[in-house]
């Protein structure tokens, strides 16, 4: 691209300008004060304004002025600024590095956590260091930070895989053995033929953790559609419960006769006496039915040989 003069911006602008009015991007009311801008430029910077088109192919590569300015944001965006770290301040980072891996041998977790961060502040691009404080939070249950430095450490460098081992171990801790399983499998796969057995181990504990809860939901949900299932037995005569099968669930009384605390007690009596006494068809009914009376009769016969053993 041959030099750039400010007249060349100035038909730059010019063209962005009748781009903007044949395209209708400005209200038909400003098109008039927008071709007196146009002349006022060219006559400013003492260009022709239909050079235009000959300037941005020759001068711009072709592109026009919204174009130039769309890639100037967007290589400044994509392009992260460069870290630079001198042998020195390295060489500081990494002895602080060696003092936190002491203090973690003797499981002073502040102190290590405190000269990780030390080193992670002279060298941040230094992914060991983001993966050492994350065990060391993680050691000292500080377990959402050992999350924070985990990830943090997977996007410095997403090869290193003992960042995804801690994040697994960090997540397994905080009850999300879902997304345990998930930072090991991929641990696995940055290890690739070269499997570590902690990363093994780590993800087996997770994925039989993930099936322990399905199975305990699984089971949860059996109970509660069993528990949602009617206490009584089937529908008698006229839609009233089965008496025959209420009735011979109660335990005998004195005698004999059938316990009648107990079938105040029984729920399912208690809601067909409700019934009657809301419906008197119902009442009906149950006078109606075969076995009521069957149980009725049975009723008199027990009282008449009861009575035959008493005394006057």
């Amino acid at each position: 691209m041959s030099t750039v003069s400010n007249k060349d911006i100035a038909l730059s602008i010019i063209g962005f300008l009748k781009q903007a009015v044949a395209s209708k991007e400005v209200a038909e009311d400003y098109a008039e004060s927008m071709d007196i801008a146009i002349d006022c430029i060219a006559d400013a910077f003492e260009v022709n304004k239909d050079d235009d088109k000959n300037t941005i192919a020759s001068k711009f590569g072709g592109k026009s002025l919204p174009e130039l300015l769309k890639n100037q944001t967007i290589s400044k965006q994509d392009e992260p600024t460069p870290i630079e770290v001198d042998e020195e301040t390295k060489k500081k980072a990494d002895e602080l590095k060696v003092e936190g891996n002491r203090a973690m041998a003797a499981k002073d977790y502040p102190t290590a956590i405190a000269k990780y961060t030390e080193a992670i502040g002279l060298d941040p691009t230094n992914v060991v260091y983001l993966s050492n404080r994350a065990a060391a939070h993680s050691s000292a249950k500080n377990h959402e930070q050992a999350v924070e430095d985990a990830e943090k450490a997977i996007k410095l460098n997403p090869n290193f895989s003992k960042a995804y081992s801690r994040l697994g171990l960090a997540q397994y801790a905080l009850g999300d053995a879902k997304a345990s399983m998930e930072a090991y499998k991929k641990g696995l796969d940055v290890e690739g033929d070269s499997k570590s057995e902690a990363m093994k181990k780590g993800y087996e504990t997770a994925k039989k953790r993930v099936e322990e809860l399905l199975e305990d939901s699984i089971a949860t949900n059996d109970r509660d559609a069993g528990s949602s299932e009617p206490a009584s037995g089937g529908a008698g005569a006229g839609g009233l419960p089965d008496l025959s099968s209420l009735l011979g669930g109660l335990g005998g009384g004195a005698g004999g006769m059938p316990n009648f605390a107990e079938m105040m007690n029984n729920p399912a009596i208690m809601q067909a006496a409700q019934q009657m006494m809301s419906d008197p068809q119902a009442m009906q009914n149950l006078l109606n039915n075969p076995m009521l009376s069957q149980f009725m009769g049975g009723l008199g016969g027990r009282n008449n040989n009861n009575n035959q053993g008493g005394s006057d």
